[in-house]
């Protein structure tokens, strides 16, 4: 019997299914096929839910319309127009009109029905996924998802990740002007209905309607230009059903959009770049991208037991810390601390393995990137974070994606069980190919968001390797090398900021340190693509060049001046042609 993935997208008007082959979509993941080949059969429903029994009948209907037996699904996506928990494991809001779903357990219910994984995805993250996969979404850019069909769908793209202001998914559709809602002012509705038919293309195309038209690109261009101030965003990509139309139609939204943001703004229009996504039901696709990863990492991933977890265990068992007077604390964690480290040297041979394996991803346009949770995973931001602006490295070549989402990481940790949650929504937005380096540090080795990570990034065929305290019993699959922290237990038993926080941001140093030097960012014991970004930098890059070159210390001033405070180009410049007038 063939295995196929099942994705559904229920939407307020439609619900939509499609099927692919297991096999299929391995190959379509090695790009040997067209998107259209692999969902070349669309299934749908109208979105007839009235009580919580409707909504398994409807997939049943689905399902019978895609002509495939129960027992060949090996796994479901759904996409769903409204907001999902973190977890994609329940629906916390959404239209009216699909209310019910609340009421609903998605997830458990087709679990249950159809013995196999299930996983839940808000509709514009699943088109995101899409139109990552799809080659869109890349570079060191602030891009907005903009999803337009009966609601509007919004979702960020920073420098290779999910942005979700306050940890939720920003709800531009929401935004109420005396007008009414971006979602009723973008929504495609009442265009569809001057139809008879509901023929949203012909809409665009006929100049019957020439007057209703403008005045949705007015209203349109107004949503986009908020957006772009609101969130700063260096570019716009719109999906969905409004893009599927104006393509049949033969219009040029993006001509149209840009033309009305010069009038509205006043301003130099090219400033924001608009991209329509033509594809159709990206929704779907991303939810079977989704599916197709997730299922395998739910059965492979290994997960050690809780009494496997050597962070757990007190570094002195019989000691009253509360007993004690500040300075003996003290004395007894510098005493810890000390030892935190002492046994990374058994592993040194191992990390620069591993930091030879990033310079040669770096210098091949591939990307450092870290997957991390709870103090793990900050230590890992902070070491990604500083690489920019110390070797030039562009923001998005050494990235880290956190539990639970970077934008509040440094003001917040995870209140939600986001670390026991995949990572697999977030890391589809990196595009992860072979090029890359993925490091994953959990320090108990049991965070589900690494483990997963790990997982999904081995199968796209990077160089996977995880820092954990211990070598686990198996070595799992998935992992090309673990390299064990060796940190002891903790005086405050659990506390892994603690002597694991030393050790693993001494190991990322050692990584990220030796791969930038490795990869030509330092001379001597000078970093020479230092970013000049305040008065401490400027000055440290004209000490620099001053001594490397011989230069008095006008004439390094000068130099850098010439080159705007560029020191990597002044020094390019300096070693190819060094009696050059300046």
């Amino acid at each position: 019997m063939n295995k196929y993935l099942l994705a559904i997208d229920i939407g307020d008007t439609w619900i939509k299914a499609v099927t692919a082959p297991v096999e299929t979509f391995e190959v379509f993941a090695k790009e040997q096929i067209s998107l259209s080949a692999l969902m070349n059969r669309i299934e749908k429903v109208p979105s007839l839910l009235s009580e919580p029994a409707d909504f398994l009948n409807v997939i049943k209907t689905l399902i019978r319309k895609c002509e495939i037996q129960y027992g060949a699904i090996t796994g479901i996506g759904v996409s769903i127009a409204g907001l999902v928990n973190y977890h994609g494991t329940r629906v916390e809001s959404t239209t009216s009109k699909l209310s019910i779903l609340k009421r609903v357990d998605v997830k458990g219910g087709l679990e249950m029905e159809f013995g196999c994984p299930v996983v839940l995805i808000n509709d514009t993250d699943a088109a995101s996924i899409a139109i990552a996969e799809l080659g869109y979404l890349k570079g060191e850019q602030t891009i907005g998802v903009l999803c337009i069909g009966t609601n509007l769908g919004f979702s960020i793209w920073k420098n290779g990740r999910r942005w979700r202001p306050n940890g939720n998914s920003p709800l531009l559709g929401g935004i109420y002007t005396p007008d009414g809602t971006y979602n009723e002012l973008g929504s495609v509705s009442k265009l569809e209905s001057l139809h008879e038919s509901g023929n949203l293309a012909t809409v665009f195309s006929d100049s019957a309607y020439e007057t209703e038209v403008k005045a949705y690109w007015q209203r349109l261009a107004g949503i986009i230009t908020s957006a772009a101030e609101i969130y700063a965003l260096d570019k716009v990509c719109i999906s969905g059903e409004l893009s599927e139309s104006v393509a049949i139609a033969n219009c040029d939204i993006k001509k149209e959009l840009l033309s009305q943001i010069g009038l509205q703004s006043g301003e130099n229009q090219g400033l924001l770049n608009i991209e329509v996504i033509e594809e159709a039901n990206l929704e779907l696709f991303g939810a079977l991208s989704l599916i197709a990863y997730e299922r395998k990492a739910a059965t492979e991933v290994i997960k050690p037991r809780y009494e496997q977890y050597t962070t757990e265990l007190p570094y002195q068992p019989n000691a009253q810390l509360n007993e004690l007077e500040a300075i003996e604390v003290v004395q007894l964690l510098n005493k810890a601390e000390e030892e935190a480290t002492r046994l990374i040297d058994q592993e040194i041979e191992q990390i620069a393995y591993v930091a030879h394996k990033v310079s040669d991803s770096l210098k091949n346009g591939g990307r450092l990137i870290y997957v991390g949770a709870g103090s793990s995973g900050r230590i890992a931001a902070l070491d990604a974070v500083e690489i920019p602006c110390t070797y030039g490295a562009g923001k998005d070549q050494v990235i880290a994606v956190i539990a639970g989402g970077v934008s509040e990481a440094a003001i917040d940790i995870e209140s939600g069980f986001e670390e026991d949650a995949s990572s697999m929504p977030e890391l589809l937005l990196l595009n992860i190919t072979p090029k890359d380096v993925v490091i994953g540090i959990s320090a108990s080795g049991s965070a589900y968001y690494v483990l997963s990570g790990l997982h999904f990034a081995h199968q796209r065929k990077a160089y996977t390797v995880m820092l954990q305290q211990e070598l686990p019993p198996l070595h799992p699959d998935y992992c090309h090398q673990i390299i064990p922290l060796h940190s002891g237990a903790e005086v405050v038993a659990g506390s892994t900021r603690m002597k694991a926080g030393t050790a693993t941001k001494k190991i990322l140093n050692f990584i990220s340190t030796t791969g930038m030097i490795c990869n030509g960012k330092v001379h001597g014991s000078f970093m020479t693509d230092l970013k000049c970004l305040n008065n401490k930098l400027v000055l440290r890059a004209q000490a620099i060049l001053k001594n490397l070159y011989q230069l008095s210390d006008e004439e390094s001033r000068q130099l850098l001046q010439h080159y705007d405070y560029n020191l990597g180009e002044a020094c390019r410049q300096m070693n190819g042609v060094r009696n050059a007038r300046y």
